[in-house]
Order: structure tokens, then sequence, then C-alpha cells
């Protein structure tokens, strides 16, 4: 009987941690009731307490993700790669609480450790992507306090500028890690000086290509090619982006309200598209229309050679 129990366990972590991961949030709910179960059991099951958190995280639960995560960390002694992305994700939720300095410290403390990993690439990725994120949220230039403005301005930083160094340094570790590109699309859109739509765009592109997933990017992308009225190119993105949240599969799941998509733009502009598609079609059908209509009226004009009542 322990034996079988062990397996059953053993099978429910590993289907939860799979719903977790597949197409998020879309399955979290099925998720989330078998993580509670085994954890009624196992408190401190770290793949559970992980899963969890993630779930948290996806529901903005951003304190609820961060004790999670906090309780694997604290659980073990030695640094391990799940102890490792535990400090990694509840940094990630300390960025996202605003509390960015303490934030700071602790990603860069998780880069040092990542550097003693082997196959850490995209976790260092990640990390610094992260960081520069954490720097992005600071904003602009700020002064140092306790000096006249004149002496501040002379020690200001742009931590903007710093984020942009780290969105580089995570594509260093890992050419194919696109949110490193969405954010430097960003940066080209919203604060290079000068500012650089080209290549902001063709950063987005990138991080489209790399992963259908970046809805930031995806929105973007889409809004560009409905200002060039390219609708072809708008239902391309469109679709691709709710490829990439495994709807189109179960298209009748979201029309019956079973779940809701991530990314509503990526419905409404499909239903755009196919919009001003069926009006194209519609007014020129209708200009045929009166074509016809106007032909048919010069033939049977009385004064028209050879023509008859009509």
């Amino acid at each position: 009987m322990t034996v079988l129990l062990s397996v059953k366990k053993a099978f429910n972590v590993a289907l939860a941690t799979s719903l977790v991961h597949l197409y998020p949030p879309k399955h979290h709910t099925r998720a989330l009731r078998i993580l509670e179960e085994v954890l009624s059991d196992d408190p401190n099951n770290v793949d559970c307490l992980m899963g969890r958190g993630y779930v948290l995280q996806r529901t903005e639960k951003w304190l609820e993700a961060a004790s999670c995560f906090s309780r694997v960390s604290d659980a073990r002694l030695e640094e391990t790669r799940d102890t490792i992305r535990a400090q990694e994700e509840h940094a990630w939720c300390e960025v996202q609480m605003n509390h960015l300095d303490g934030a700071i410290a602790e990603l860069r403390t998780v880069i040092e450790l990542l550097e003693n990993q082997d196959d850490s690439d995209e976790d260092k990725a990640r990390s610094w992507w992260r960081l520069g994120r954490a720097y992005w949220e600071m904003g602009g230039e700020r002064l140092v306090p306790n000096l006249s403005p004149h002496i501040s301005k002379l020690f200001s930083v742009d931590h903007r500028e710093e984020a942009y160094k780290h969105f580089f340094t995570a594509l260093k570790q890992s050419s194919s890690f696109a949110p490193a590109f969405t954010s430097l699309g960003i940066y080209y859109s919203e604060a290079a000086n000068p500012l650089d739509p080209i290549r902001a765009s063709k950063c987005f592109q990138k991080a489209f290509e790399l992963d259908a997933r970046e809805g930031d990017a995806a929105r973007r992308l889409a809004e560009g090619f409905a200002e060039e009225r390219e609708w072809d190119l708008v239902e391309v993105v469109a679709n691709r982006t709710i490829e990439g949240e495994g709807e189109h599969e179960e298209s009748q799941g979201i029309i019956a309200g079973r779940y809701l998509p991530v990314n509503a733009w990526a419905w409404k502009a499909s239903g755009v598209v196919h919009l001003v598609g069926f009006l194209s079609f519609t007014v020129h059908y209708a200009r045929l229309t009166a074509r016809v209509e106007q032909t048919k009226i010069s033939f049977c004009d009385p004064g028209f050679p050879g023509s008859t009542a009509c």
C-alpha cells in the first residue's frame, strides 16, 4: 500500500507540474487542485511549492507566491538548481511588488550562483533580463538626495540605460531569449534618444519569431501593421498569438466561458480583420452593382441608338 501511495504521489506531482507549464494559465485550476492535495500530505514538497508559486504569480498574488518560493530556498541548506530558481522567482515577486532595491540585490546573488552551474544559459539570460526589468521599473533619471539640484544632477543615474545594458547582457547569455528582444524594442520606442521606431519594430519581430507567447511584442507589431492598413499581417500576428496560447485547438472552450484568453486583443484584432474584409467585399460588390445598373439605364435610354423599351 505504501508503494502504491508513493507511486500515486509521484504521478500527481508530475501531472500537476506538467499542467502548470502547459499553455499557462489555461490548466492552472486543475493543476492547483492536485498541488494542494499533495501539499496537504507533504507540505515541503519542492516541486509542488514551486508549481503553486508559479500559479500564484499568474494570478498576480505576488506576496503569496513569494512565500512559496521562500519555503523552497529556506528548506535546503545546500545551493541546488531548485533553490537558486526559487531565489530568482522570489526576487521577481519582489520586483512586481516594487521592492526594487532588495530584488536587485537578490538577483545579483542569483547571477553569481548561476556562474557555477552547467547548462544554465537560459537561467542566466532570464536573471539578467529580470535585473534589467528591475532597473527599468525604477524609471528615468534620478537625482541624488541631500545635494543641491545642480550637484545632484551631475551624479544622477538613468536607470533605463542601466536596464538597456542588462537586456543586452541577457542576449549574450542566450541569443534566443525572446523577452529581452521585447524589452529592447520598448526601450527603442520609448526611452532611446532619439527614439528609433524602426529598430524597435525589428526587435518586436524578432521576439515574436522566437516565441509567439510574447504578447506585448505581438500587440505592438499588430498595432503598427494596423496603422499601415496591412490587414493581412495583422491577421497573421493575431492568429499566431492565439495559437501560442493553445487556443485555436479549444476555441469552443473560450466561447463556452471555461477559460479566458491571455491576449484578448488578438481575438479583437482577428475580428476587426474579418470585419474589414467583409466591408471591403460589400463595398466592392455594391460598386459593381451600381456600375451594372448604370449601364442598364444607359441601354434603356430611348435616345440610345438601337434602344428598345426596357
